[in-house]
């Protein structure tokens, strides 16, 4: 625009000064021709000049007038390209907001679906955590139900057998019994009383068989929440079997029953305290492993295990209560391995105090001793 105004200003002196020059040559032309013609007055002379000087003025003014239009014209040309151009201009920075208030918005959005896509993501792994640990809590207990079971199995074919040993002796005494009815002639009182023995003593074997069974069970409610390697309750031929680890009744070495140890007997004692018709023989096993030369309380695994018998028998009976004519100690050495000493598992499975509970037998030898004398 500069460039411009500056062209124009010059156009203008140019044409101003063409305008004088053709003026003065005018002037000059006139100023010749009234030399050549001497009678020309000087009257007419200065008219001349004065009329030229006034013509020189007006065309001047004529000049400076159009040339101040054209640059008028000029000047609002210019102004309304400067306002178009203005306009073109918030234009396209109108245009260039709209496009990144547009690329904002998609950014925003896509800041959205991460976010989105995140909480997802920790929704579904949340959902995973949590289908896993059900699944683990759900199978531990089905392999506890299913141990349980197994347990059940056992003890049910166990209980099966005995029920078929003892009815077979049973059969047994009565095919006796009839054997006996053939060959002699018995009078029907002692038929009768005969009967009644027999009778009486199925009676009692059942009667000690159930005595057995509501004391094994019992014992395992009043037991339960120990583990395997702290504690098992076994029926075996008849009699019932209480083992309780070292780890749970005693430290390394030593006779003295630790406070957990004393819970688990008070358990069992609380079972035996009011059952009657039964024997406890509590036993003391230990490893292979020689006594300490530093252990100046006992001798051997002989002195050890005795000492652990006595000791759980001497609290069973002071301090719980139980009857002292029903329990038998002993110290059974290492020479009961229920495990091979060669392994640590084994040792530690070695190490242990056994309640052997029993039924009273005296009432069923009684009966028989009484059948072989009618006999």
């Amino acid at each position: 625009m500069e460039d411009n105004k500056l062209h124009n200003t010059d156009d203008n002196q140019q044409l101003n000064k063409d305008q004088q020059n053709k003026q003065n040559s005018n002037q000059i032309n006139e100023k010749q021709n009234i030399e050549n013609n001497p009678k020309v007055s000087k009257e007419n002379l200065n008219n001349e000049l004065q009329k030229n000087t006034t013509q020189s003025e007006k065309v001047e003014e004529n000049v400076d007038t159009k040339a101040q239009k054209e640059l008028q014209k000029q000047q609002l040309k210019e102004q309304k390209a400067q306002q178009k151009q203005q306009k073109q201009l918030e234009a396209q920075q109108l245009k260039e907001q709209k496009a990144q208030q547009k690329l904002q918005q998609k950014i925003d959005r896509a800041n959205r679906n991460v976010l989105w896509l995140w909480f997802l993501g920790l929704l579904l792994a949340t959902i995973v955590i949590l289908f896993i640990w059900d699944t683990s809590r759900k199978t531990k207990f089905m392999k506890n139900q299913q141990k349980k079971i197994d347990s059940l199995v056992v003890s049910n074919h166990f209980l099966k057998t005995k029920y078929d040993e003892k009815d077979s002796a049973l059969n047994n005494m009565l095919s006796n019994y009839n054997k006996i009815l053939s060959e002699n002639i018995i009078n029907s009182s002692t038929l009768e009383k005969q009967k009644q023995e027999l009778l009486n003593l199925q009676k009692t074997i059942y009667k000690q068989d159930s005595i057995m069974q509501n004391i094994k069970k019992a014992i395992e409610q009043a037991l339960t929440g120990y583990t395997d390697d702290q504690l098992t309750v076994k029926m075996i031929n008849g009699k019932l079997y209480v083992t309780l680890r070292e780890k749970l009744l005693f430290p390394s070495g030593s006779a003295v029953v630790s406070q957990q140890g004393l819970i688990a007997l008070n358990k069992i004692a609380k079972v035996l305290k009011n059952t009657k018709n039964i024997d406890l023989t509590i036993e003391g096993h230990t490893d292979n492993v020689a006594i300490s030369p530093k252990n100046k309380q006992y001798k051997d695994n002989w002195d050890l295990s005795t000492a652990r018998a006595v000791e759980v028998s001497r609290i069973l009976i002071e301090k719980y209560g139980i009857r002292p004519e029903m329990i038998t100690a002993a110290g059974k050495s290492m020479y009961f391995p229920v495990a091979p000493n060669t392994t640590e598992a084994g040792r530690a499975r070695n190490r242990r105090i056994e309640f052997i509970i029993s039924p009273d037998l005296s009432e069923l030898y009684k009966i028989i001793d009484k059948n072989q004398i009618s006999k």
